[in-house]
């Protein structure tokens, strides 16, 4: 026997030695055994796998004089489930690392392995999942350090994920990243952990943090080894900041290089923070400063739930008779919330909701801090000195030395094995001791239950003073963003200019941009142009996009050639947009094709845009079609279109646009934006083109793409069928014409109960009309709650004469208020409008006061322009130009002039 045959022997006896313990348990609980019985349980949850008898009496036969087949590398995962299916009617936990290995080793060709001065260590050594941030669970006595584990949908996704690097397959190395979006203490961490095991114990692990996790990720993508797994808890914190977008660029580099791989990225990260990763540039913004870390995430994330699903709950119940921890969770958890609790949760808010005085003042502090925009380590310095904003006089006075040092180590302290409210911020060195900094963290559970509960209290007006003297350099400029949405534009300058004063970078052009947002031209210059002057390419930039909206045309395109020749190409392309628009056609071109050159997005659209108004279709067409098979977009709409009128055949159009289609879904998931519009509208001309498009979808596509295609074909087919018969009314309203408003308010009514929307405003119409004020009232109510503001003026007036104005107007602010938590500012306005017509302009000003100063971005402009609607014009500029104080007073006018020679900015970094 060889070599390679003994190790697949060894593979086969584990699993046939598994399958007898897991017989004689069953056999012990009285119930029976059979092959096919655990077939069906392997496709039911958690595991979700089809493996049929069959494929395992052929890697374990039950005639022991059969040769076993070695499972390929596909069906890694499917032995996986089967060794915890039997594992779990055994009544053992596997060591999936320990399988994993077996398997590997059973494999008939071997994969090098990295090599032992590879960046990382091998993945066997790390044994403390803490040491990699898994939250520590709660202590429940169980005799073991995390709680057992449930394998749920997103864990079945990363799975995938880590068997799809593994996998051989035709011989092509492959690397992957899979990023798990979660809220704090719902499984990230934990899942990733998990997912090392499927990992051969050769492979290494990579965990960058030193200096600063950006430089680590760089420095580490250096040397990084093939077999690596890199290991990025909070992947915002690698991504962002002054070198996160070079970080993203170069991880984007070596996952595509075939000589690196295969290698493996796990991170997990908040919904917020993915959400500001992940978000297209907006329309007028001339950055996009996340836009390789957009491109290296969209598509490899998955989202781990706040709860337990009902399909999981089989599976946790069935674990808590073995751990006490999860019996407890289960018992106090809040709605499913179960890995929350085991995180301990409930500790920390059960240490803050029973803490002193002066601990409950420094834990609320760093809560306000964290939420309006600072870094994860919060300086002691900082919240020493906000204090005072949060304990009354006397109770501050009282604070005796050494009171504050010993709240803090007691905050510091873990509790039911969780770390506390607040602990210190510490750092080890390669090589050299632990090192405690002069920081605190907030702890996760409690920095989302402050952002939960208190997203609606209006910070102590001192605590702004006191974050410009004491915040760290580098959360300067989101706190100074929080000031802005809130109209504090005083203290929003002075915290960008403490950034640009600490030299941090691009603090210099971020008071520029803030001024230029704000209607200041001149003083944003007066920043901004003396960095531009001295050969600064950002800076240039800026100077040529404040020239641009104070109308200096010719003194935008001289400073966007300046600014693309010093090496910011996007601005080859913003000279060219200029050039076009003035008529300067010949000029534009050769900027748009230095753009080109350059590799700017969008040139290639711009370009064929001008070509098409110059009547060089052609030569549009395939610049058109370059746009459109590299970004998407706009593009194949025109493109669709310039095939057509150039006579391509119906079907040549239907096969590009499909492989368009195809990349859409595959890169979004989320439905087909453009070219599911431009198919849709070819489709609808031609009924045999959906009959080829038919065929051609039947044909190796995915199930997921065959049933987008599918829907597509229908709708296709009702886009045609409604453009050849005239609009009809609804049901609901030919019944309202026809002069039965009766059976209309009944068909209203059921369209409402179905989801539609708009059908609860049709219904309180008609209730008003059937002399039914009450049930008009309740409509309009559900109308106003669906979004529609006119239902908003309909409920003020019905509510009034039934209720009484006091009541009307509560409700309508309540509801106000809802909308606006969901990031919809309509109906503050309309209501606040509504509050003025009915002569309570003073309740609806301070109304809007309390929004702005808890947050409403939108709220300090709404009180302006009911300002000015009560006539108060001058007031009303004035709060427009200077915003207003903390503490609700319109701000004295101030100064934006740079206060001295402005400090040299670090070379900005281009990947």
């Amino acid at each position: 026997m060889t070599a390679r045959s003994q190790q697949a022997q060894a593979l086969y006896e584990q699993l046939r030695a598994l399958e007898r313990r897991a017989q004689d348990a069953l056999r012990r609980a009285g119930r029976r055994y059979s092959r096919r019985e655990a077939g069906r349980a392997l496709g039911r949850p958690p595991y979700g796998r089809t493996v049929e008898s069959q494929r395992i009496s052929d890697w374990v036969p039950l005639d022991r004089a059969k040769e076993p087949k070695v499972p390929s590398d596909q069906c890694g995962d499917d032995v996986l489930a089967l060794v915890r299916l039997w594992s779990s009617w055994a009544g053992e936990e596997p060591d999936e690392r320990w399988w994993r290995d077996l398997l590997d080793a059973a494999q008939p060709v071997r994969r090098p392995r990295s090599a032992a001065s590879a960046p990382g260590r091998p993945v066997r050594e790390f044994t403390d999942p803490f040491a990699l941030q898994v939250h520590r669970a709660i202590d429940g006595g169980a005799g073991r350090e995390l709680p057992l584990y449930v394998r749920r949908a997103h864990d079945r996704w990363l799975s995938d994920v880590v068997n799809g690097v593994l996998r051989r397959g035709d011989g092509q190395r492959t690397s992957a990243i899979a990023v798990l979006v979660g809220d704090s203490s719902t499984g990230k961490t934990r899942a990733c952990w998990e997912a090392l095991a499927l990992l051969p114990s050769d492979w290494r692990l990579l965990h960058p943090l030193v200096p600063d996790r950006s430089e680590a990720l760089i420095a580490a993508l250096e040397d990084i080894a093939p077999r690596t797994v890199l290991w990025l808890d909070e992947v915002d914190r690698f991504l962002s900041g002054a070198r996160g977008e070079q970080a993203a660029a170069l991880l984007r580099e070596v996952l595509d290089d075939p000589r690196r791989a295969p290698l493996l990225v796990l991170g997990t990260t908040w919904p917020e923070e993915w959400a500001e990763l992940v978000r297209p540039r907006r329309a007028g913004e001339r950055r996009d400063p996340h836009a390789h870390a957009r491109v290296l995430l969209t598509g490899r994330h998955q989202r781990v739930p706040d709860a337990f699903e009902d399909a999981d709950l089989p599976e946790l119940r069935r674990l808590a008779l073995q751990d006490p921890r999860i019996r407890e969770a289960l018992e106090h958890g809040e709605q499913g919330r179960i890995t929350q609790y085991l995180a301990g949760g409930r500790a920390l808010l059960d240490r803050y909701e029973t803490a002193t005085a002066l601990e409950r003042a420094l834990i609320e502090s760093a809560m306000d801090v964290r939420r309006l925009g600072h870094q994860v380590a919060l300086p002691r310095l900082l919240l020493e000195a906000a204090l005072p904003h949060y304990l009354t006089g006397r109770r501050y006075d009282m604070v005796a030395d050494g009171d504050l040092e010993a709240a803090l180590t007691e905050l510091g302290e873990p509790s039911r094995g969780t770390s506390g409210p607040l602990t210190p911020v510490t750092v080890r060195r390669p090589g050299r001791p632990l090192v405690v900094t002069d920081t605190v963290r907030l702890a996760d559970y409690l920095d989302q239950h402050g952002r939960r509960e208190r997203h609606s209290e209006v910070p102590p007006a001192g605590l702004w003073e006191t974050l410009a003297d004491y915040a760290a350099p580098g959360s300067l400029r989101a706190l100074a963003e929080s000031a802005r949405e809130r109209g504090h534009l005083r203290i929003a300058l002075r915290l960008l200019v403490a950034a640009a004063e600490a030299k941090t970078p691009g603090a210099v052009l971020a008071v520029s941009r803030f001024l230029e947002e704000e209607d200041r031209y001149d003083e944003a210059l007066l920043w901004c142009l003396p960095l531009a002057e001295a050969g600064d390419p950002d800076a240039m930039a800026q100077v040529a996009g404040i020239m641009e909206v104070t109308r200096r045309r010719d003194e935008a395109v001289v400073w966007h050639t300046l600014a693309a020749k010093a090496g910011h190409r996007q601005s080859w392309l913003y000279a060219g947009m200029l050039l076009y628009d003035g008529g300067r056609h010949g000029e534009a071109e050769a900027c748009f094709r230095r753009a080109l050159d350059a590799g700017v997005s969008g040139a290639h659209g711009s370009l064929a845009s001008l070509l098409e108004h110059l009547g060089r279709t052609d030569e549009a067409l395939v610049h058109h079609r370059q746009e459109a098979e590299t970004g998407g977009g706009y593009a194949v709409l025109r493109t669709a279109d310039l095939m057509r009128r150039r006579g391509d055949s119906g079907t040549a159009v239907l096969v590009w646009l499909l492989q368009r289609a195809r990349e859409e879904l595959a890169r979004e998931r989320v439905g087909l934006p453009w070219a599911g519009t431009a198919l849709l509208h070819h489709l609808a001309e031609d009924t045999g083109l959906r009959h080829r498009l038919r065929e051609l979808s039947a044909a190796g596509e995915e199930a997921e793409v065959r049933r987008a295609l599918t829907v597509m074909v229908y709708l296709a087919e009702e886009f045609a069928e409604a453009a050849r018969r005239p609009t009809a009314p609804s049901t609901a309203e030919a019944l309202r014409q026809d002069g039965d408003p009766a059976a209309a308010l009944a068909r209203y009514e059921e369209e409402a109960a179905g989801g539609r929307r708009g059908a609860a405003a049709h219904a309180a119409a008609l209730c008003e009309q059937l002399g039914r004020p009450a049930q008009a009232a309740d409509w309009y109510r559900r109308a106003a709650e669906e979004g529609d503001p006119d239902a908003l003026g309909h409920t003020a007036r019905l509510m009034t004469s039934a209720e009484g104005p006091d009541a009307a107007f509560a409700w309508l602010m309540a509801c106000a208020d809802r909308h606006a938590a969901a990031e919809h500012d309509e109906a503050r306005a309309t209501v606040a409008r509504l509050l003025h017509a009915a002569g309570r302009t003073r309740e609806a000003l301070d109304w809007l006061r309390r929004a702005s100063q808890a947050g409403d971005p939108y709220a300090w402009l709404q009180y302006a322009d009911l300002l000015k609607s009560a006539g108060r014009t001058q007031e009303a500029e004035r709060l427009r130009r200077y915003g207003w104080e903390p503490d609700g007073t319109v701000s004295p006018p101030w100064s934006a002039a740079p206060p001295g020679p402005l400090p040299p900015e670090r070379p900005a970094v281009r990947p």
